[in-house]
């Protein structure tokens, strides 16, 4: 098992509520919101690329969603409270098969409009805009 692993292994252990409170003075999505949020959008676009960041950990991870997980599960075993924030990239670079990996891998794009036009009709939510891509926001 790598050190990264490990360690957020035993960062799940302690307390999460307490982690935020400790380090955030604001919260902007419970599990209801993340859920109506993911399923949305994979609704509407099929599949949706993330950067997401969790609140115990440095390192930035990508992910393809095509469908929601179940509730408390943003990814099992990652739970909703334990994201920070994610991004969605105007460009990422991911699989041209997930079922062919010597197949390789393409530039993919995503239409920020449509996805920002998409996220304020299910809720509102805090998010940064920049050129090439949206920051959503859980805690400050």
């Amino acid at each position: 098992m790598d050190a990264r692993l490990l360690d957020i292994i035993n960062n799940k252990s302690k307390d999460i509520d307490d982690l935020v409170r400790k380090n955030y003075s604001g919260s902007y999505l419970n599990n209801t919101k993340w859920y109506k949020l993911i399923d949305g959008l994979t609704n509407e676009f099929g599949e949706i690329f993330i950067y997401y960041k969790l609140i115990y950990d440095d390192v930035i991870e990508g992910y393809l969603f095509d469908s929601v997980d179940f509730e408390p599960y943003f990814i099992e075993p990652i739970k909703y409270k334990e994201v920070e924030w994610i991004e969605f990239p105007k460009e990422y670079e991911y699989w041209v098969s997930s079922n062919n990996l010597k197949a390789g891998k393409k530039i993919y794009e995503q239409e920020l409009d449509a996805i920002k036009t998409e996220v304020e009709s299910i809720g509102e939510f805090r998010i940064n805009e920049f050129e090439n891509k949206l920051k959503l926001h859980a805690y400050v």
